[in-house]
């Protein structure tokens, strides 16, 4: 029954809340299937959209000496080779040089984000879309006040294709990142070609012919980038456009773009009428894409109240100590409440287990079992350490929750939870309820509610006793629930063990199946 709130330890010792949080969401995304989507994204300056590529409808492909990886920005050193009757030829540096200033001066780069999508059922499905790059934000989004160009990715790639030349090459697709690559295996330089067809010739065929170690190939450290390229060599010197008017799809506001640049951009966008604009949201770590309606939502002031003075008397450096003393000694005595549950706990997991079998037998209900302590009552709950109160060291407990299927607008809880007190004495819990979803407000009905203490020796009886309660509880419970979500009774001469036992109650979409 392993959950969020307890990833890796199931009903054993559980980890911190904000540790098994981080430990669950961070082997969803990793674990969750990876769907490359058919969009491609372009951090930049919100100048720069509007009075670049939104204002002339391109672009812009950047010199390849721009380039901030060293595998890239730095020499490349091809083997140079010559036949014997030209081994008189200075082919050394030089050459090199040469080559290398050939390939920057011809090789425009145009860099994009691919678009990662994740299934729906993952807590944060957004975490590897191409706008939700932090580090790309904050580099080449203007600090978080530019925005995100989207575009079609085989729209954007035509358009490459279509602007190239006959005496020019283009290549696209995705970046490989590595670790370590001493030196990438290209193929070399005949020093022979370069005297025959020039050293421009010669450096734009090997480029053709290395394209993918030499413009596909990056330092793990850019990963973040999950970069996507549109190459373009040619006999041109200076920068280089690629026509987006066909390929641009969206725009994503980013999470700090001021109000005033609002009509500016709308201004600029009117030439593009089917482009959607979205704006981002950050709020605890993550962020969050909503359509635009005009405005941008604005930062809330921080408070300038001053919050009211501690209770407990005394300057900070005698509070602090206080308060790591109680959290020390309330993880000690938590830990000690988690061993006398041992036994308990694996009885409330097993009635845990027994009860889903049942409930997974009625039909038109999809049946799911949570480690939660919903049925303590709110009172009830564990204070945290050194506030006054009632000291409760340890509780667990788990949810059942039956929806009514298709519509699931029925639900059906069954819960139960076991709480460690002083001198090992336990208090345990149980609660059946159901819920109707109405138009006007949610109906919430409790049917059966059980509250008693036992000591830890008797709690095997005790643990029992309350599991057999909430089972009939829950029995009980049925009738109306089946009556609210319009499911009724088979006839009582219908057999009622074994496989029909399944369809003791029938659901009315079930009636013309046979």
């Amino acid at each position: 029954m392993t959950t969020e709130d307890e990833f890796s330890n199931g009903w054993g010792a559980p980890l911190h809340p904000a540790s098994a949080f981080e430990a669950y969401s961070e082997h969803e995304v990793a674990t969750a299937p990876q769907t490359i989507t058919g969009h491609l994204f372009h951090y930049t300056s919100t100048t720069a959209a509007v009075t670049g590529i939104l204002a002339t409808g391109t672009l812009r492909l950047s010199p390849y000496k721009s380039t901030n990886d060293l595998w890239e920005s730095q020499p490349h050193y091809p083997v140079l080779s010559a036949h014997h009757d030209q081994g008189d030829l200075d082919a050394g540096f030089s050459l090199w040089d040469e080559i290398d200033r050939q390939l920057r001066l011809h090789t425009k780069v145009g860099c994009l984000t691919q678009d990662v999508a994740l299934p729906s059922s993952v807590s944060n499905p957004d975490a590897l879309r191409g706008w939700a790059h932090l580090s790309q934000w904050a580099h080449y989004g203007d600090g978080h006040t530019g925005v995100c160009l989207r575009f079609d990715r085989d729209k954007l790639v035509s358009s490459l294709l279509e602007h190239a030349g006959p005496a020019a090459f283009a290549f696209h697709g995705p970046v490989r990142y590595l670790s370590s690559q001493d030196s990438p295996p290209t193929r070399g330089i005949d020093v022979g070609q370069v005297v025959e067809f020039g050293a421009d010739a010669v450096a734009l065929a090997y480029a053709e012919a290395n394209k993918d170690s030499l413009f596909f190939r990056k330092h793990i450290d850019w990963d973040s980038e999950a970069e996507y390229r549109l190459i373009l060599l040619n006999r041109s010197t200076e920068f280089d456009h690629v026509d987006i008017r066909s390929a641009l799809t969206g725009v994503v506001l980013g999470s700090a773009f001021p109000q005033e640049h609002v009509q500016g951009l709308l201004e600029a966008l009117k030439p593009y009428p089917g482009v959607t604009v979205k704006y981002l949201h950050f709020h605890n770590r993550r962020l969050h894409c909503y359509p635009f309606e005009g405005f941008v939502p604005q930062p809330r002031l921080l408070s300038t109240q001053p919050w009211p003075a501690p209770r407990r008397e005394g300057s900070l450096t005698e509070r602090l100590p206080a308060l790591r003393h109680a959290e020390t000694e309330a993880e000690a005595r938590r830990q000690a409440a988690h061993a006398i549950l041992q036994g308990p706990l694996a009885q409330l997991e097993e009635g845990a287990e027994r009860l889903v079998a049942e409930l997974r037998l009625w039909p038109g209900t999809e049946v799911a079992n949570h480690s939660r302590t919903t049925a303590v009552p709110g009172h009830l709950h564990a204070r945290s350490p050194g506030v006054p109160g009632e000291v409760v060291h340890y509780e667990r407990g788990f949810l059942c929750v039956v929806e009514n299927l298709p519509c699931q607008t029925h639900t059906l809880t069954a819960a139960a939870a076991i709480q460690v007190l002083d001198d090992e004495q336990l208090r345990l819990h149980a609660v059946v309820e159901t819920e109707e979803w109405l138009p006007d407000g949610n109906q919430r009905e409790e049917h059966w509610r059980s509250g008693q203490e036992s000591s830890a020796a008797d709690a095997p009886t005790a643990v029992a006793a309350l599991l057999r309660e909430l089972t009939a509880a829950v029995q009980r419970a049925r009738t109306q629930f089946d009556n609210t979500r319009g499911v009724s009774p088979v006839p009582p001469d219908e057999p009622q063990h074994g496989k029909s036992k399944a369809r003791a109650y029938a659901h009315p979409d079930s009636a013309a199946q046979p």
